[in-house]
């Protein structure tokens, strides 16, 4: 049976895993759920996810959500090259390390910033409220990017070695969501530089991030 996959492309988690699909050739069907209209709050989707977010994958009888999870699943179940989230278990271990960091930091701050400037207006939210998620926004995105600029000021890629990560795949669509909610990479050359050498790198980037593209060209017009 073909792999399921529930997504919203403008979602970071999403794409990323689209991204590792895609770039193994894994064969799929996709859903696509609009997040802004509360599609995933519906009881149809809780059944797929309980969650009631976004990715999701169903696997024959296994339903699986939370990217990162899913993105260890594919590695695992496909045998996919061992770059992606490798069997040594101290390469294992770095990867780990930084999934386990965006979450708390990198995405954390994201998640600050989309609720002040995305959400913020658009669900009439308190001004102090919003004040408060852009200032613990912004104070998180600076310090992640400061942590990130110095790792790949030693390493091409996040966790070391020498071909992309699930830990890159993750994070580089983490920071491609910048311009929604009006974070940048200016003033860290070492990120630029990964997220430059990333969007060549991975073959379907622009693809799998097509719908976030139209989504920043409507908010210029």
């Amino acid at each position: 049976m073909v792999l399921q996959l529930h997504v919203d492309w403008v979602s970071q988690p999403c794409r990323a895993v689209g991204i590792l699909l895609l770039e193994n050739n894994i064969e799929h069907e996709v859903h696509e759920i609009n997040v802004l209209t509360g599609e995933t709050h519906t009881d149809a989707y809780k059944k797929i996810n309980p969650t009631g977010k976004v990715p999701a994958i169903v696997d024959g009888d296994f339903n699986l959500g939370e990217s990162h999870t899913i993105m260890r699943y594919l590695c695992a179940s496909r045998n996919l090259p061992d770059h992606y989230y490798p069997s040594d278990v101290k390469e294992r271990a770095k990867v780990d390390f930084w999934l386990d960091w965006h979450h708390t930091n990198l995405r954390h701050g994201a998640i600050r910033l989309i609720r002040a400037n995305v959400f913020g207006p658009m669900r009439n939210l308190p001004q102090q409220t919003i004040d408060e998620s852009r200032q613990e926004g912004e104070t998180v995105i600076k310090a992640s990017l400061s942590f990130m600029e110095e790792a790949l000021g030693k390493s091409s890629y996040i966790a070391g070695g020498n071909q992309l990560s699930i830990a890159d795949i993750a994070m580089a669509c983490e920071v491609a969501m910048f311009p929604v909610f009006g974070a940048s990479t200016e003033g860290y050359p070492n990120v630029q530089a990964w997220m430059k050498k990333l969007s060549t790198e991975i073959k379907c980037w622009e693809q799998v991030n097509a719908k976030l593209n139209a989504f920043l060209a409507s908010k210029k017009k």
